[in-house]
């Protein structure tokens, strides 16, 4: 068994998309949370644990859907199914599994958890195949990407309210602000194979539309730190936070792939961030 490609697969070897499905999701159970209670490190525990199994899932399908676009495309090109170091039957067996465990996972939480987990593996489902219909799947893969923020909450609430909401919103249009970038490696070959994203979309004009989504970002979740009672080390995060989005938004260049790799990765920061700021939060209240 070839484990190099099945790491490869997942994208074990590069955590930085599990951390941006993770961080947002335990920021959810601590916004919920009062204080640290048992059931409060129990949710944090297992939903670690479901981003390890849904993070990699949502690779599978990714890869699955796009193995022959991936093929023609430089940054994807030497992917397990792109290249045939797999293939798709072993990919389905290894996905199958891993979906398995997070269903059961899932079945550990409540009602509302678990049906907002349904409509989120749908849309891990959906979001592969929208890059070759809409301009916009970076905004798609905001509302997929996050949605553990909202499970997070309803987690620990069995409901979800307007602070977990505004908190997600927060979370969209970081997505959209990254992803952009994150697309523009692509954008040569996406324009030859008829793809489409926001990085082509925007074009030229993409450092003023990261500009505003920043700014978005920043005022929804100042929002929603106001609306949940976050004291201030929150706020001291936040702007934390916005020095690191005025950092990216100086140094972004649409044309140099590495340096928008770079960017990309540097928003693990963002999310740790957050999620040290609502979690201090909650240390500093007990």
């Amino acid at each position: 068994m070839d484990f190099n490609s099945y790491f490869s697969l997942m994208r074990l070897h590069s955590p930085t998309g599990l951390w941006l499905v993770l961080f947002p999701s335990l920021s959810g159970i601590l916004l919920a949370s009062t204080s640290l209670s048992g059931q409060t490190f129990f949710y944090l525990v297992l939903f670690t644990i479901g981003a390890f199994l849904m993070r990699p899932a949502g690779c599978i399908i990714n890869d699955i859907c796009d193995r022959k676009i991936d093929a023609y495309v430089e940054r994807t090109k030497d992917r397990p199914l792109a290249s045939g170091t797999l293939n798709v039957k072993q990919a389905l067996v290894l996905l199958l599994l891993l979906l398995s465990i997070a269903l059961i996972i899932l079945l550990l939480t409540n009602k509302t958890t678990l049906i907002l987990g349904i409509i989120s593996m749908c849309m891990i489902a959906i979001y592969p195949l929208l890059k070759r219909y809409v301009w916009w799947p970076q905004l798609f893969l905001g509302f997929t990407f996050n949605m553990g923020s909202l499970m997070g909450w309803a987690a620990i609430k069995n409901q979800v309210s307007i602070e977990p909401i505004l908190f997600y919103v927060g979370c969209i249009f970081w997505t959209l602000s990254y992803d952009t970038i994150y697309a523009h490696q692509d954008k040569k070959d996406d324009e030859k194979l008829g793809m489409k994203s926001t990085a082509l979309y925007f074009g030229d004009t993409t450092k003023s539309w990261l500009k505003r989504f920043y700014l978005i970002t920043l005022m929804v979740w100042l929002y929603a730190g106001i609306l949940s009672s976050l004291n201030n080390v929150f706020f001291i995060a936040l702007l934390a936070v916005g020095l690191i989005f005025r950092h990216q938004y100086k140094n972004f260049n649409p044309d140099d792939p590495s340096q928008c790799m770079s960017i990309f990765k540097n928003n693990s920061y963002v999310g740790l961030l957050l999620l040290f700021g609502i979690f201090l939060d909650r240390v500093v209240n007990l």
